[in-house]
């Protein structure tokens, strides 16, 4: 009984602790952040209709009327003070891409996504939500140990960090989308639309939500696109339905993941629901063997450094600079075919 209890604990301790090339997490902290910068700029031109109290919604209504439990560095700001307290947000979200401050950033970071929704809960949708959770995951690793200007720093000063970190925050995402998906076929089951296969010829109807309100007036009407939407609708249910199965298995997680490029592309192409879908695929990145995502992303690192050397005709340039931890081979891979 104790050897059992023993070997529980010691498989509970790999699947969410396995230590796993550092450069996995390194490209998904660049990835978020990149999506981070895009959302947050987008906001850039509304401010003071999004965050004023000139605009859509005052601090005091929100306390009164959606909870006093919110803090946000935007609340009682001129329109000035609104540009400039956006702007040090961004600064944050360029430190969190370039991973300068390791952990204590990525909280930071996330402290500032936090206050933007506490501003105004009412932009909140799909995207952000998930941004939001995507941060967290990461905040609770040390994300900034490899493709980073701290892994850089250290070993300038002859501390080079550790290569591996632990895979508690691919984990999380992959739970993450497991439950999404789950929980998107549960919830379209007890409706009509899906199981009826009118649901996606709906979405496409609702024209606030279309990118070409024009192009989907004159097609719908179609036998023949109506048609192609109601198997369309067959096959997000079934995918979604198939989704924990399908990428569980390694031998069909590549068809999971193919299929899931395709569905939020085409969300992405059809319908203006913001960054849901580049914050949903972003997250296929955590079923990706983490050992062949540090060899290829190290590789391609490497060679964009010395393409950039040989621009600069600085022969030393290759071997400095963040980049060069693709070249950190010993102690990567340890660990890494537990971990998927």
């Amino acid at each position: 009984m104790r050897a059992l209890i023993h070997r529980a604990v010691a498989a509970w301790d790999r699947l969410w602790f396995a230590p796993v090339d550092a450069r996995a997490l390194g490209v998904m902290r660049v990835t978020l952040g990149v999506l981070l910068i895009v959302f947050h700029v987008s906001l850039w031109p509304d401010l003071a209709l999004f965050f004023s109290d000139r605009g859509v919604l005052d601090a005091r209504g929100l306390a009164e009327g959606w909870t006093s439990w919110r803090w946000s560095h935007l609340d009682g700001l001129s329109d000035p003070g609104l540009h400039l307290a956006h702007g040090a947000g961004l600064l944050v979200l360029l430190a969190f891409t370039l991973g300068i401050g390791g952990r204590p950033v990525a909280w930071l970071t996330l402290a500032v996504l936090a206050a933007t929704w506490h501003r105004n809960p009412f932009l909140q949708n799909g995207g952000d939500r998930l941004l939001r959770i995507w941060t967290l995951s990461l905040a609770l690793s040390p994300v900034t140990r490899a493709f980073s200007i701290d892994s850089w720093w250290a070993r300038r000063n002859g501390r080079p960090l550790p290569a591996q970190v632990p895979v508690l925050s691919i984990r999380l995402v992959q739970l993450q989308l497991l439950v999404m998906y789950t929980w998107t076929a549960i919830a379209k089951l007890r409706g009509s639309t899906w199981t009826g296969g009118t649901a996606i010829y709906y979405a496409l109807s609702d024209l606030s939500y279309s990118r070409a309100p024009a192009v989907a007036d004159a097609l719908l009407p179609s036998a023949v696109v109506q048609a192609i939407a109601r198997v369309s609708t067959y096959a997000t249910l079934g995918w979604e339905l198939l989704f924990v199965p399908m990428v569980l298995w390694r031998r069909t997680r590549w068809l999971a993941l193919l299929v899931g490029v395709f569905v939020h592309g085409g969300i992405w192409m059809t319908m203006s629901v913001g960054i849901f879908s580049w914050a949903a695929v972003w997250g296929y990145l955590a079923w990706l063997d983490p050992a062949e995502l540090g060899r290829r992303s190290g590789r391609a690192f490497e060679f964009l450094h010395h393409v950039l050397g040989q621009e600069r005709g600085d022969g030393e340039g290759a071997q400095d600079g963040p980049d060069r931890d693709a070249r950190r081979e010993d102690g990567h891979g340890e660990g890494d075919a537990e971990a998927t």
